[in-house]
């Protein structure tokens, strides 16, 4: 298939779907003469998995008394299918039912921008630009911004709701991303509920984020990166695979969702290492087990901090992650980090020693940061953001 016909398959589809919404929201308005219709609520993710943000949102209101009438959107294929099939109010992603909903709710929640909707590209577009994307809509985060992210800023999405995690998060976003007075606020992420009660294993979590830059190439082009090289180089290291051996630690290898689509290209003999695929591994759980988080810029170092577990942070490709991937935020990995922050091999496994050896306890002046950070730090989150939006309605 040519580059010229492809062109044209997408724009003809991408009519068609604007076409279909069109004919579909008008229905949608008929429909809501009856009152069963006038209250709908819509929560997603990415739209293909249930174990983040939305996720533990979703349970917190099905646990309410007087809940709302709300749905959750996931794709019957996605490997979280089976935690969330056994409620009644699920609705399959792309299904008719899905483009129905979605013009009918009046609440529309997710963790990503127009996660909710059947086509996250075009309900962007027809918001941002046409401003035909109706009800209230809750973005719940997946994570704590602290990079300057342009998409984020108002009016590249329009949102109703902004969900902060933490304190210096909720004033850079209030003062910096120029959405409208009551939009931003501060009440924890969902998920935050649920790390209060774990138990440790001996266990070490590497997980990286992804880069912009890389998302598309080839696996040949993947191969010659950078990111390929430092994290095959780690995972083979024999000082790597002594330390594990020697103190009785595992490593679980987890690249980012969007480095997934790679995965197959990374290997290790040794017994001790894992590499974790998306179907496979639940973050939430990883993040609660392991002992010790080794990251790069990824944001799960707020949910390994929340819990006062140490961290370490290997920056390899610094000044490159921010030409080509985010613009630098509030956030300062010198002054505010959670952890060491290094940029070689040796370096890394040093700080890994270190801390393994003090029994992966956080030391006390990274527990007052953390401290900082997590004004709220409670089982209160959930009930927080529904409040919330109740006030939205």
């Amino acid at each position: 298939m040519n580059t010229l016909y492809r062109k044209k398959l997408r724009r003809v589809l991408f009519i068609f779907k604007t076409l279909l919404y069109l004919f579909i929201l008008i229905l949608s308005l008929l429909l809501k003469v009856f009152k069963k219709y006038r209250d709908i609520w819509i929560i997603s993710e990415r739209g293909d998995d249930a174990r983040d943000n939305g996720y533990y949102f979703f349970e917190y209101l099905m646990s309410q008394r007087n809940r709302p009438d709300v749905y959750y959107i996931i794709d019957k294929k996605s490997s979280d299918y089976t935690k969330i099939k056994e409620y009644t109010n699920v609705i399959h992603r792309g299904s008719l039912k899905h483009w129905l909903y979605f013009c009918l709710a009046r609440i529309k929640i997710s963790t990503h921008i127009m996660g909710y909707s059947p086509d996250r590209y075009l309900f962007t577009w027809l918001d941002k630009d046409l401003g035909i994307v109706f009800g209230k809509k809750v973005f719940l985060q997946h994570g704590i911004t602290k990079d300057n992210i342009k998409a984020l800023h108002y009016p590249n999405v329009k949102l109703d709701l902004f969900i902060c995690g933490t304190a210096p998060e909720f004033n850079y976003v209030l003062k910096n991303f120029g959405h409208p007075k009551g939009v931003v606020k501060y009440t924890g992420l969902a998920r935050f509920d649920n790390l209060h009660d774990f138990d440790v294993n001996r266990q070490i979590l590497l997980m990286p984020t992804w880069r912009q830059y890389l998302k598309g190439c080839s696996e040949s082009e993947f191969k010659l990166s950078e990111y390929f090289k430092r994290y095959t180089s780690l995972i083979c290291s024999d000082s790597l695979h002594w330390l594990l051996e020697h103190y009785d630690y595992k490593l679980i290898f987890y690249p980012h969702y969007e480095m997934q689509k790679y995965i197959h290209l990374f290997s290790s003999n040794h017994p001790r290492i894992a590499i974790a695929g998306f179907a496979d591994y639940d973050v939430q759980k990883l993040l609660m087990e392991s002992a010790l988080l080794i990251t790069d810029y990824s944001s799960v170092f707020f949910d390994f901090a929340y819990m006062k577990k140490p961290v370490i942070y290997y920056q390899f490709d610094y000044d490159t992650f921010r030409k080509k991937h985010y613009n630098e935020g509030y956030y300062d990995y010198c002054t505010m980090g959670f952890g060491n922050a290094v940029a070689t091999e040796d370096d890394l496994i040093n700080s890994v020693k270190a801390i393994v050896n003090a029994d992966c306890a956080m030391s006390e002046e990274y527990k007052r940061i953390a401290d900082s950070f997590f004004k709220l730090n409670d089982k209160t989150n959930c009930e927080r953001i529904y409040n919330c939006i109740l006030n939205l309605t």
